[in-house]
């Protein structure tokens, strides 16, 4: 929660009758078509990404999830977010596998137990208050219960300095003033220099305006 116990207003969005439409007009419409980066590339990276014990961060409709566990017979899933629509949303959805749910804020500690082989935050960030720096606070929470030899991974919509089409400028400027996102000033650079601070081993790459990240092996 944000200091005045308000839910973050990135947050609000994803209600019983948001969520179903999350997947159609943010991963098939705004992530290919606004933020310029081939859903496929996200995919991909869930797929190969996702350990057997996993900590999803921001889970919306728990979509990658979903289809980087279709041929998997198990795995321990933990889904993370501060509205428990979301984290309701996704679980039903996952039932088949070992799930709990958690209610949390990034900002602060995770309140979650044991160690994650995976830690995702896909879409977080450019939706959490504050400077790139204020977020990253989320990378250190995320080192405190990362397994040994585990990955954090994410990708975030960074669009400062950036080239933007028309489409991208129209959704990033209603995005923000509805509070949806809250990233206008969010810097690649800067956002890689916060995860190249905190883990030895990086691969991190901008791909139309979203930074990509897996990060490993923390200072």
């Amino acid at each position: 929660m944000s200091d005045d116990g308000k839910m973050h207003a990135g947050a609000r969005y994803y209600g019983a009758l948001t969520l179903p439409l999350y997947d159609a007009a943010v991963l098939n419409v705004a992530v290919p078509h606004a933020w310029g980066v081939p859903l496929s590339v996200e995919r991909g990276m869930y797929d190969r990404l996702v350990g057997a014990r996993h900590l999803d961060i921001g889970v919306a409709t728990g979509y990658f999830l979903r289809k980087a566990l279709e041929d998997r017979d198990e795995a321990e899933i933990t889904l993370m977010d501060l509205n428990e629509n979301a984290t309701r949303y996704a679980a039903e959805k996952l039932q088949r596998f070992d799930v709990t749910e958690v209610v949390g804020d990034a900002l602060e500690p995770f309140p979650v137990s044991g160690w994650f082989d995976s830690i995702a935050m896909f879409h977080l960030l450019h939706c959490m208050p504050g400077t790139v720096a204020e977020k990253a606070v989320a990378f250190d929470h995320a080192i405190a219960v990362l397994a040994e030899g585990g990955v954090c991974f994410g990708a975030s919509v960074t669009p400062a300095g950036r080239t933007l089409n028309l489409f991208g400028r129209a959704v990033l400027a209603a995005s923000n003033r509805t509070g949806a996102l809250n990233n206008a000033d969010d810097d690649h650079d800067a956002l890689r220099a916060e995860i190249e601070s905190r883990f030895r081993d990086t691969r991190i790459e901008l791909r139309g305006v979203m930074t990509l990240w897996e990060a490993r092996d923390p200072r």
